[in-house]
């Protein structure tokens, strides 16, 4: 049996979904694409300032050889990250993928398996580093997954080829069998649902995205205020999004699947309830969302309840209002302005009251002002309601 073989069959044994090698020559039609659009990608190189994550400079993925430089091969492993169904109070306030914690800092089976397939290579004598490569393209090089005009990754075979899933690469310094590559589009010609779902023009053409105006982007890696043109436009997410990956039509059949509950989240789904992450405590962030949920920064509880404000303005339950009056106390400018805003989206009495009385004891400058837009969007939900 062939090494490249053993190194696919040990993968599925590991759980894998799917496995492919691919060549290592540099990704020149990745470097294209990024030279085209470098203001949209400049963010990524001081991400490790603002979250917690490394610092993302995606101009360091083009050639692998950067990071070994004897590197042969490229090893696509796949992961399906919708075995099993989310708790229903979730769905549409967090990214399922990140429900999965595919890459959190728990200790999970993920991180297990992959340490196991490392673990499995040097012991083949193969040298490999995880990741330093653009993850769906090298995919679609590597013969498991296509695209689609969302810019995700689509499984040729596994989770009935729909996206929900992550390739994950391996730079090896060992000459492997490459897999025929399927660099295509699989999308019907005429279709734009995954455009036309997308709320924020994140998605303004077939295969390009400005991860700038992403609802995911500005849930996690915006460490100010949400901009007053996107607060109505993000729904209820408050970390990630799937709306482009719910409209698209290839990922239906999955997603009308019968899938048992996932059990564990189901425990937990209470710790990410809307109001929870508005009103949580310090130690409630660190022991119960950041293991799963880390990429905004242990300091930045802060930008939760800003997330939770807009998600609660836009849900337009009544019930969350002295809540959101309540958060016109916090010590967080930035949660103040947020909650202004979501109170003004809900409008009614007791609403308009509590902007009306804030309005005057505000001492910050830019929450007053917030404080006077909501108050005018109030008005207008009043003149609106008796029309």
């Amino acid at each position: 049996m062939s090494l490249t073989k053993i190194i696919k069959e040990k993968a599925l044994d590991l759980g894998f979904v799917a496995v492919g090698v691919a060549t290592a020559e540099p990704f020149t039609l990745y470097a294209e694409e990024i030279a085209g659009r470098p203001e949209m990608y400049a963010w990524g190189k001081t991400l490790g300032q603002r979250a917690s994550v490394r610092d993302l400079d995606v101009t360091s993925f083009v050639d692998p050889a950067r990071f070994i430089p004897g590197v042969k091969s490229l090893i696509v492993v796949t992961d399906s990250y919708w075995e099993e169904d989310f708790p229903p109070s979730l769905a549409g306030k967090i990214g399922r993928c990140y429900l999965k914690g595919l890459f959190c800092p728990e200790d999970n089976f993920h991180s297990q398996r992959r340490r196991d397939l490392k673990k499995f290579l040097q012991e083949q004598g193969i040298k490999s580093i995880y990741g330093p490569a653009p993850a769906r393209l090298s995919g679609a090089r590597a013969g498991v997954t296509n695209y689609g005009k969302s810019c995700f990754a689509f499984a040729n075979e596994a989770a009935g080829k729909s996206s929900w899933i992550v390739n994950e690469p391996y730079l090896v310094d060992r000459e492997l069998e490459p897999d025929t590559p399927t660099m295509k589009v699989e999308c019907p010609e005429n279709c734009r649902k995954c455009m036309e779902a997308c709320p924020t023009g994140a998605l303004y053409a077939p295969l390009k995205m400005d991860p700038r105006k992403c609802i995911a982007y500005n849930t996690y890696f915006t460490t100010g205020g949400i901009p007053r043109e996107m607060r109505s436009k993000m729904g209820t997410w408050v970390y990630g999004c799937d709306r482009c990956q719910e409209a698209c039509p290839r990922n239906k059949k999955w997603m009308e699947k019968k899938k048992p509950m996932n059990s564990k989240l189901l425990e937990r789904a209470a710790d990410f309830s809307l109001i929870k992450l508005l009103t949580m405590s310090q130690e409630h962030y660190e022991q119960k969302v950041w293991p799963l949920l880390y990429y905004i920064r242990k300091e930045n509880r802060k930008l939760w309840q800003r997330n939770a404000a807009v998600a609660l303005g836009n849900q337009g339950d009544p019930e969350a209002v002295p809540l959101l009056v309540s958060a016109l106390e916090d010590p967080e400018p930035l949660v103040r302005t947020h909650a202004a805003w979501a109170l003004g989206k809900i409008g009614g009495k007791q609403a308009k009251a509590a902007l009306e009385k804030k309005r005057r004891l505000e001492e910050d400058e830019g929450v007053r002002k917030e404080i006077e837009e909501a108050l005018k969007e109030a008005e207008s939900e009043e003149q609106r309601a008796e029309s």
